[in-house]
């Protein structure tokens, strides 16, 4: 583990009873969720002020096709709104309490109370910002069938040509175990349901992710630790 000296404040993560925590000392308490993050390279708060213009909507019906605009990749609530990338990493951080990072290294470690409810861990977005660019992290619990799975996956916040540039890792593992997945981010373009339900991430099921948990000999509670990069 990576210690720093400048770490970022907490997140609020939008309707999610979770903290999100940069230590790789601290033990987090447990509630319902937890996460805890840390990325192998500095990592600090990148606040954009950008500001509305009036004329913003009309100038992206203006636009061409290739210039349409993106739809808000949160993956909590439905949301309808649009924008360009500028406009929506705005409308991100402040509607739903988003905080963006750089790093193309990361690591996140998800405690779950009670794995043998999902409902408590549905979703959870965190922005990434390397080589200029946006990428969308997400881990979602949800079930295949009836199977309860975790699922984590990145998107590019940008059009499928130029996400096609990059490539990322995301691996899983403890108690002598890994798993892992190399991928190509896929557009925002796509919904992050369309990418998760073809399955184009890194896919775990519960009674796996409970082999990888530190606290695998109660299976009572859930420490998964997902780490991976961004590159080009």
């Amino acid at each position: 583990m990576y210690t720093y000296k400048n770490f970022s404040p907490p997140l609020s993560l939008h309707q999610l009873p979770c903290h999100f925590m940069i230590s790789d000392e601290m033990e987090p308490r447990i509630t319902d969720l937890q996460i805890q993050s840390v990325c192998t390279n500095q990592m600090s708060s990148a606040i954009y002020h950008y500001q509305y213009p009036n004329d913003h909507t009309e100038e992206l019906n203006n636009e061409n096709t290739e210039k349409k605009p993106y739809n808000c990749p949160h993956s909590g609530s439905k949301c309808n709104v649009t924008g360009d990338i500028p406009w929506l990493l705005l409308h991100l951080r402040n509607d739903h309490n988003i905080e963006m990072h750089d790093g193309r290294s990361f690591s996140h470690r998800y405690v779950h109370h009670n794995p043998k409810h999902l409902h408590h861990a549905t979703r959870m977005l965190t922005l990434l910002d390397c080589f200029g660019r946006q990428f969308c992290l997400y881990f979602e619990a949800f079930h295949l069938r009836k199977t309860p799975m975790y699922i984590a996956f990145v998107q590019f916040m940008g059009d499928e040509e130029e996400a096609m540039s990059f490539s990322y890792s995301l691996e899983v593992g403890g108690n002598g175990r890994k798993l892992t997945w190399q991928g190509v981010p896929r557009s925002i373009r796509d919904s992050h349901k369309t990418v998760r339900d073809s399955q184009d991430g890194l896919i775990i099921t519960r009674k796996l992710a409970l082999l990888f948990s530190s606290d695998n000999n109660s299976n009572k509670e859930l420490k998964l630790k997902v780490s991976g990069r961004v590159w080009r």
